[in-house]
């Protein structure tokens, strides 16, 4: 992978590249982004520029030494995670004696710390001090999801790098190249913006259960002398992981309700479920427009409830009830 193909993180990756060409990179940068955003690949492929003997302020990612920082061997390259729940006091001494030794195979030393909103009161001062004394040659990349939980004198001596959630396109991308069907992995696309959170969706069993489910609840939510209600029993009799599915549920059937709307609007091109065009035409004959709006609403009502601990069975019910009511 070179600069270029950051192409989902443009302004990030022109700054580091620049900075690199230009011989003027920061001693602390701050990747602050949500998760799945690229931070981590980013930052390991900045050490890698910085190492790599076959390119210029680039890397090539198939060399020795590229191959080595990427499986965290190389001994210039330090990467630092939670230990536990937090990043410790101890990990940060560790991380200061090891830096301030001389560079073995380059004139260059960095340290990534992933989480860095989870260091500990006394870790975070102590990279307070390491940060505003850095070694020469050495370079500090931190990597976090929630960049308001860090001390504002730790932000202070970073530049801070943002970085843009993924866009469904790019997801659903991702997702097809891994070999997920085009179809899945748009869906799941627009569920998470989390690369890795959608590859495990998409490849799980549940997910295209759960999405059967949706189609079939609301086909039979307007079809006479049918029970959706027995749908749902069986649905929260057979599963052991329910708690944990019913958010996902809930979002495919908010996904569900609004293409089918958009069928009946005529923006086909909007459709998140697009290998089931046949089967939201039919079901667009049986809705109204404000039918549909009404049970986008229910649903997002539905889950709201479930998230403050309503008994889920008894939601689900209501809110199949009032779906078959229109």
């Amino acid at each position: 992978m070179t600069w270029t193909q950051f192409s989902q993180q443009p302004r990030a990756s022109e700054l580091l590249h620049h900075s690199l060409l230009n011989h003027r990179l920061a001693h602390a940068y701050l990747f602050a982004g949500p998760k799945g955003a690229g931070k981590k690949q980013m930052a390991l492929h900045l050490a890698k520029s910085l190492f790599c003997p076959e390119k210029e302020a680039d890397a090539c990612g198939a060399c020795l030494t590229c191959r080595r920082i990427e499986s965290g061997n190389h001994p210039d390259v330090l990467y630092v995670t939670p230990d536990g729940a937090s990043i410790k006091i101890d990990q940060i001494r560790a991380l200061q004696k090891e830096m301030a030794m001389r560079a073995v195979e380059s004139r260059h030393k960095v340290y990534i710390i992933e989480h860095i909103d989870k260091m500990t009161a006394q870790a975070a001062n102590s990279l307070l001090k390491f940060l505003e004394e850095p070694p020469v040659g050495v370079l500090a990349l931190l990597l976090t999801e929630h960049s308001h939980a860090i001390l504002p004198t730790i932000l202070s001596r970073c530049q801070i790098v943002p970085f843009s959630p993924l866009s469904a396109e790019a997801i659903a991308q991702k997702l097809s190249d891994a070999g997920v069907l085009p179809g899945i992995a748009k869906v799941a696309s627009h569920i998470t913006t989390n690369v890795e959170e959608a590859l495990i969706l998409s490849q799980s069993e549940s997910f295209a259960q759960l999405r059967n489910l949706v189609i079939q609840l609301v086909h039979e939510c307007r079809q006479r002398n049918s029970s959706p209600l027995f749908s749902i029993h069986d649905m929260l009799h057979k599963s052991d992981k329910i708690k944990e599915e019913l958010p996902l549920f809930l979002d495919l059937l908010i996904l569900w309700l609004r293409d089918i709307l958009y069928v009946q609007v005529g923006r086909h091109a909007h459709l998140i479920n697009s290998d089931q065009q046949d089967v939201l035409q039919g079901q667009a004959l049986a809705w109204t427009k404000a039918e549909l709006l009404r049970g986008i609403d229910l649903v997002m009502e539905t889950k709201y409830r479930i998230e403050r601990n309503a008994n889920a069975q008894l939601a689900l019910e209501r809110l199949v009830l009032q779906l078959q009511e229109g």
